[in-house]
């Protein structure tokens, strides 16, 4: 239980702790500043086609790839996503903070759509963490984990770069998701309607849906588009797989 809490709690810590240090030392648009320079270094088509990774809907697809195998990262990925939702959306609610578009104006070099709403925490970047955390506290491998840390620490960082979001949003987001990651994870391990047949059957139908939604789904960063329609049919197939060996499954 130790190993575990400090595994989780650590790095949930130190993000928050970022996120107080940049909110009371006034570094926050500095910051943002070096790095939407840096990210101008790259194509915009770079940034745009990293964000769209930690879309709520492309991110819940996204754990189905290996669910014929690993069948836990759907009931993980569902309750993690419903955890994420309501605490991303509650902050923002209740914390009001303006997006850089909203306060720097024309200073802000925009990939995409204008985004005017609140801005924390950074719900990509919340979304990215709980699809890279639930594969992680699933499949316990280290080098995957790793690399699924990667992606998502560049898509939340593809957030500053399309002008959408401050980088104490991003922190915030990364903590949030790979807390909602683990609270979905453990959640999970007591849902035991999820492991009967009919519980992997409704679930895998489910996520056959939500890939198919993706087909018609707007990002709003249209250089995506490409990567959109390859991760929807991706998991369409992946999800058809996966209803269907709980279907043929006697065991």
């Amino acid at each position: 239980m130790r190993d575990e809490a400090e595994t989780i709690g650590v790095p949930v810590i130190l993000m928050l702790l970022l996120v107080a240090t940049l909110d009371m030392s006034e570094l926050n648009t500095p910051l943002f500043f070096a790095a939407k320079n840096l990210a101008e270094l790259f194509p915009d088509a770079l940034w745009a086609n990293l964000t769209i990774l930690g879309d709520a809907l492309v991110a819940m697809v996204l754990l189905s790839l290996l669910a014929v195998r690993y069948p836990a990262l759907l009931p993980a990925g569902i309750l993690a996503g419903l955890i994420a939702t309501l605490l991303s959306r509650s902050l923002k609610n209740l914390l009001e903070v303006e997006r850089p578009l909203t306060v720097l104006g024309s200073q802000v070099h925009v990939i995409g759509s204008d985004l005017f709403n609140f801005s924390f925490p950074s719900g990509h970047t919340t979304a990215a963490f709980v699809v890279a955390g639930v594969y992680a506290l699933v499949l316990q491998r280290d080098r995957i984990t790793a690399a699924l840390f990667c992606v998502a620490l560049l898509a939340g960082f593809s957030r500053i770069a399309v002008g959408a979001h401050w980088p104490m949003d991003v922190f915030a987001g990364a903590a949030l998701g790979w807390f909602s990651a683990w609270a979905g994870w453990k959640l999970a391990a007591g849902w035991h309607w999820s492991r009967l047949r009919r519980g992997q059957q409704v679930l895998a139908a489910l996520f056959l849906l939500l890939a198919l939604a993706l087909f018609g789904l707007n990002t709003g960063y249209p250089q995506a588009f490409w990567l959109q329609m390859s991760i929807a049919s991706a998991t369409t197939l992946s999800s058809l797989l996966t209803l269907w060996h709980t279907w043929h499954n006697t065991t």
